[in-house]
């Protein structure tokens, strides 16, 4: 009787605790929409609500013991097991938000930002902040039929819908080229929820796109849209409005953004978009001449490279001109591109740190502040831009500009766990792990690297190219220890003989530092007596420099190979430049030729080898002994094109200023200067000279000479297809 009565309590009481949890349950709901409400309604951190929902179901354990035995809690009676389970049901819990919710911004999801326009007033404007912006990867849409006229739109259309979705800055997207489902899974779910692709068909001239927003962990489609019609560039927009409004959330994206259409921002003209979409921007150029977009990321990519003052500036020139025909966001980029072709740096400076209010993890923006910064070796503010932009947002691009910033500091043991951890969240991808291997190297800790390299050799085995590098580093460490010393005779400032490019090494502690011109800054590895290693197998970018001594043990060169995804390489040397060398083409640059006679005169006899110096000091003596006349004669008459049906590149010379320009399809245009009535030079590309064929006294023909950095000696292949070139 007694345990019937028991039971019939214990029910009893089970029934009351039941109906009070469930209007508990009814509260925490009820408290939880309100709280969503006053965070949309004030533009709050939405994280909010996924706090209060995890202490709401963290505190049941206690809740329910309390709710079953409060009348004797009530009186402060309280069992050693509660004593427990009470205290550490809150300490779990405490933890647990710390580790969810520590690193979280939990502030306003939107920020007001003041900017100067072009004409000098002030501005606000309100944004919203990175980290509540959603993230996804845009990759290739598959053609559905083979059709060569249409096949540039696999990586077109994921270039055109990236740009558009650019405007909006609730949204952080990335384009790469990936086709296969396990590299675009692998790519994404490294940082990302989502990621997109698609397909595409055309029936006689109606084209149909499908694009899949999928999730990132295993590509299951979540959202799909379909468009169809007559013109693309419309179709991009649709689908730039179906992105949008599928990732658009009230709770966060309280800013609306402008979303101009995609012909207003790049170009009508598809042929235009077909060239821009293979990198030929020349050519996307010659169709539309006001497409800023094709501008701008030409001059880019000049000035990246350092290929010539004379197309650097005149690139930047037309996006300036037509940056109205660029989306608000870019706008800006036109004027640091003009800053930075014309050596304005404080203020490309100024307006990049600006720019990164709005987009603090943009690409372009901290890479053009990084080497703005690696120009003057500002160490300090160059590495924390790499611990920033890791902070602001986790990416591919940031983690490796974590890594080398991590390399710069020697800070080896943080990135190595860093590395190690987020390994094992991606099941030990070896693309990862390979991030190791650098910073066990720079360490010293040779065992350790050789282990993750042949790891990686054994995973990777088509990256052979790659890995053999840093096998020879290895083994060449493990029996030559380096130390200061060794690495002091690499020190010094290099030029490019196929550029304007210039390389500055320097020791930063115990690292030898490469700083390339208007790139970045890059740790060396040694790999031999005067060979040094650097890049990433993993990556599939590495760069080896064998460096030249003369017959009194100088460094006077080096030659450097770089290896491409294919493991093809490219090659290159690189001179060894002095205060003097650098007087003297200042000098010739301002036309000063007696004093720049006199400081080449002592540059060719300090450095034998520099065969350039005795092409700059010919140049030198021939407008010496020129007479104005007969050179402006001279001029007049390799004016004009040189052709020859089936070969595509034309070459085009006109006169200037007493000098000859010249222009190659495809290539930046020249300043030459003439050495003799037929050969001419370059100082943008010191490895070729021009020269002309004449006939009867009257040119005919154009060719070029190269210069061959493997065997230091000049390749003249006048008679060739391609090179020797009929005037028209």
């Amino acid at each position: 009787m007694t345990s019937e009565k028991a039971q019939h309590s214990s029910g009893k009481k089970w029934k009351v605790v039941l109906q009070i949890f469930a209007a508990y349950l009814v509260a925490a709901w009820t408290f939880l929409e309100f709280i969503d409400w006053i965070l949309s309604r004030y533009s709050l951190s939405p994280y909010w609500v996924d706090i209060f929902l995890s202490i709401f179901i963290g505190i049941i354990p206690s809740l329910l013991i309390y709710l079953y035995h409060r009348d004797r809690i009530n009186q402060r009676v309280l069992l050693l097991r509660e004593k427990i389970i009470f205290p550490l049901n809150f300490l779990l819990l405490a933890i647990g938000l710390y580790i969810g919710f520590g690193t979280t911004d939990l502030g306003a999801t939107t920020k007001s930002i003041r900017y100067t326009t072009e004409s000098g007033e002030e501005r606000t404007a309100l944004i919203t902040k990175e980290e509540f912006r959603t993230g996804f990867n845009i990759y290739n849409f598959e053609p559905k039929t083979s059709d060569s006229t249409i096949q540039w739109l696999d990586f077109g259309i994921s270039q055109l819908l990236y740009e558009d979705l650019l405007q909006n800055k609730d949204l952080s997207p990335d384009v790469l080229g990936i086709t296969t489902t396990a590299d675009k899974v692998r790519e994404s779910s490294f940082f990302h929820d989502f990621y997109i692709d698609g397909d595409y068909d055309k029936t006689d001239s109606t084209y149909t796109i499908n694009t899949y927003i999928r999730r990132a962990k295993d590509a299951k489609i979540l959202h799909q849209e379909t468009v169809t019609g007559t013109d693309i560039l419309d179709l991009i927009d649709e689908i730039t409005v179906f992105v949008a409004n599928t990732f658009s959330s009230p709770e966060i994206n309280s800013p609306d953004y402008l979303d101009l259409s995609i012909k207003e921002i790049t170009s009508s003209n598809l042929e235009a978009h077909k060239y821009a979409r293979y990198g030929d921007f020349e050519n996307a150029i010659a169709r539309d001449s006001t497409f800023a977009l094709a501008y701008l990321i030409a001059g880019r990519r000049r000035l990246t490279f350092s290929q010539g003052r004379i197309e650097e500036r005149k690139l930047a020139d037309k996006a300036y001109q037509y940056r109205d025909r660029l989306p608000l966001q870019r706008r800006s980029e036109a004027l640091v591109l003009k800053y930075l072709a014309y050596d304005q740096f404080d203020e490309a400076e100024k307006l990049v740190k600006i720019q990164l209010e709005v987009d603090p993890s943009s690409v372009t923006y901290n890479r053009t502040l990084r080497n703005i910064y690696g120009r003057t070796k500002n160490l300090e503010a160059y590495t924390a831009l790499g611990y920033q932009g890791w902070e602001n947002e986790k990416s591919r691009y940031t983690g490796v500009d974590l890594i080398n910033a991590s390399l710069i500091r020697e800070d080896y043991d943080n990135i190595l766990d860093l590395i190690s951890n987020f390994a094992r969240l991606q099941a030990n991808d070896p693309a990862i792990v390979a991030f190791k291997m650098l910073p066990q190297i720079l360490k010293g800790d040779l065992k350790e690297a050789r282990e993750t390299l042949e790891r990686f050799e054994l995973q990777q085995p088509e990256l052979s190219t790659h890995t053999r590098l840093y096998n020879q580093a290895i083994t060449f460490l493990e029996s030559h220890p380096v130390s200061k010393k060794d690495l002091q005779k690499y020190e010094g400032e290099y030029r490019s003989t196929d550029t304007e490019q210039v390389s500055k090494f320097w020791i930063h502690k115990n690292t030898l530092l490469q700083y390339t011109s208007n790139q970045g800054i890059t740790p060396q590895v040694p790999s031999g007596e005067r060979t040094l290693v650097a890049g990433y197998p993993n990556m599939a970018e590495t760069r080896k420099r064998v460096f030249m001594e003369d017959s009194h043990g100088s460094i006077y060169g080096y030659l450097y190979r770089q290896y491409n995804n294919n493991n093809d390489s490219l090659t290159s040397f690189y001179w060894k430049l002095d205060e003097n060398i650098k007087k003297a083409e200042a000098l010739l640059a301002n036309r000063e030729l007696e004093e720049a006679k006199k400081a080449y005169e002592k540059a060719i006899n300090d450095h034998p080898n520099h065969y350039y110096l005795k092409d700059a000091m010919a140049h030198i003596e021939y407008m010496q002994s020129t007479d104005s006349t007969a050179l402006e004669t001279q001029l007049r008459e390799v004016a004009g094109t040189y052709s020859k049906e089936g070969v595509e590149s034309t070459r085009k010379f006109w006169p200037k200023e007493g000098r000859l320009l010249y222009k190659r399809e495809g290539l930046p245009s020249q300043e030459l200067l003439p050495i003799s009535k037929t050969q001419y030079i370059s100082l943008s590309n010191l490895r070729m000279r021009y020269e002309f064929e004449y006939v009867d006294g009257r040119p005919v023909a154009s060719f070029g000479n190269w210069f061959n950095p493997e065997t230091m000696s000049w390749v003249v292949n006048w008679n060739s297809d391609i090179n020797y070139l009929p005037k028209d």
